[in-house]
């Protein structure tokens, strides 16, 4: 069966218009979301609890009768399979199966296509933020889809990617202070780092992605998601995982709208504009270094980080020599305008410290700062 099929179904049973509108509507919010929130239930209120007892909420407002349809399709599950059970709600999801798959791609399709013009014009007026759109966007692996945070985060590097650059380098946690009784922290760890280690260290991804999750540049995506938002181009939706439904929201992104922002920017590229790009990116490694450091990684390790990023990213022909000296330069500049770090260690070997912290607070806020600042110098390069 296909999209059209289906509506001609609909039709011969006599359902209205109005039904089979909100019905393409809710397949295609499903398509660009992969499961969304329905109701959930305030543990402390209920010790059971019925149908009648579920709080709806703001992310799907779709009919009892559209549920019914959809769910006698075999389109769409909201079993106890995507119920998640956290310390005090349980939220229930109605998420897309693989028989309604193809039904609600072609949904969001033709919803695409119909607002094609509009979606161009739009990234034509927001064309100054199309390497963020096309190069920033993250990945989630629970639902197979791509977002943008809508709750601004100023995120150096996320805790995957840091762990990834940690098992290229061969960094190993310390052991814990008490054995335990099922798997210690490094059992773990030499189970995932083989994983970590065959992934690729995609410096530019990381930048954009970092970037993105400043104040400067959030204000500006939700901006321009909040247009493709009332078209219900995207979506924003709580961020979730397999134990609890956060507070923060984020905005979801199909890979065909993802694509658009990619041949645009492709459309606007020009030799100065990569320029700056590698530019930005190269800024960018600076400060994922000064991080790093704090983070407990020796001299000897931030030099093996450089040559994984020079080595994973040859397209961009960056210099280990250049970077290093950048981290230098970054080091005494912060120790001389700030005082929370020292001068660079010059006289140290690998297993020394590049620098000592007088105080992690100040330097979280440094580092902070230089990607916001970071965020609007590429913002303003790209405008011109």
């Amino acid at each position: 069966m296909n999209f059209n099929n289906f509506i001609n179904e609909l039709r011969s049973m006599g359902f209205s218009e109005e039904i089979i509108n909100e019905i393409k509507e809710s397949l295609a919010d499903l398509y660009i979301a992969s499961r969304i929130p329905y109701g959930f239930v305030r543990k402390h209120t209920y010790i059971s609890y019925t149908e009648k007892d579920i709080e709806r909420t703001k992310y799907w407002t779709y009919s009892e009768m559209t549920e019914k349809i959809l769910s006698q399709y075999e389109f769409t599950d909201s079993s106890s399979k995507y119920t998640i059970y956290s310390e005090d709600i349980n939220w229930f999801f109605i998420a897309l199966t693989e028989k309604g798959l193809p039904i609600a791609k072609e949904a969001f399709a033709y919803h695409l296509q119909n607002n094609l013009s509009f979606v161009n014009e739009l990234t034509e007026k927001y064309k100054h933020i199309l390497p963020i759109l096309s190069l920033g966007a993250s990945y989630d692996n629970l639902i197979n889809r791509y977002y943008f945070w809508y709750n601004y985060k100023t995120k150096i590097i996320d805790f995957h990617h840091e762990d990834v650059i940690k098992a290229k380098i061969g960094w190993t946690p310390e052991l814990p202070l008490k054995q335990r009784t099922i798997h210690t922290g490094k059992e773990l760890w030499e189970k995932l780092k083989d994983e970590y280690i065959k992934e690729k260290f995609d410096i530019v991804s990381l930048t954009f992605q970092s970037i993105a999750s400043t104040k400067v540049v959030t204000d500006i995506i939700n901006e321009f998601f909040d247009q493709l938002y009332r078209k219900r181009l995207v979506l924003l939706m709580p961020d979730f995982n397999t134990r609890r439904v956060s507070d923060e929201e984020r905005w979801l992104l199909t890979e065909e709208l993802l694509n658009i922002f990619k041949e645009r920017m492709k459309e606007k590229i020009s030799e100065t504009r990569l320029e700056k790009i590698k530019a930005i990116v190269k800024d960018y490694i600076t400060i994922l270094l000064l991080y790093l450091e704090g983070q407990g990684l020796t001299k000897g390790q931030i030099s093996s980080t450089i040559n994984v990023i020079v080595n994973e990213n040859k397209d961009l022909n960056l210099s280990h020599y250049e970077l290093e000296d950048k981290f230098y330069k970054m080091v005494n500049e912060v120790s001389s305008i700030t005082g929370c770090i020292s001068k660079f260690n010059e006289a140290g070997g690998p297993e020394s410290k590049p620098f000592i912290v007088f105080n992690y607070n100040d330097l979280d806020k440094v580092i902070k700062n230089y990607i916001e600042d970071l965020s609007s110098k590429a913002i303003s390069s790209f405008i011109s």
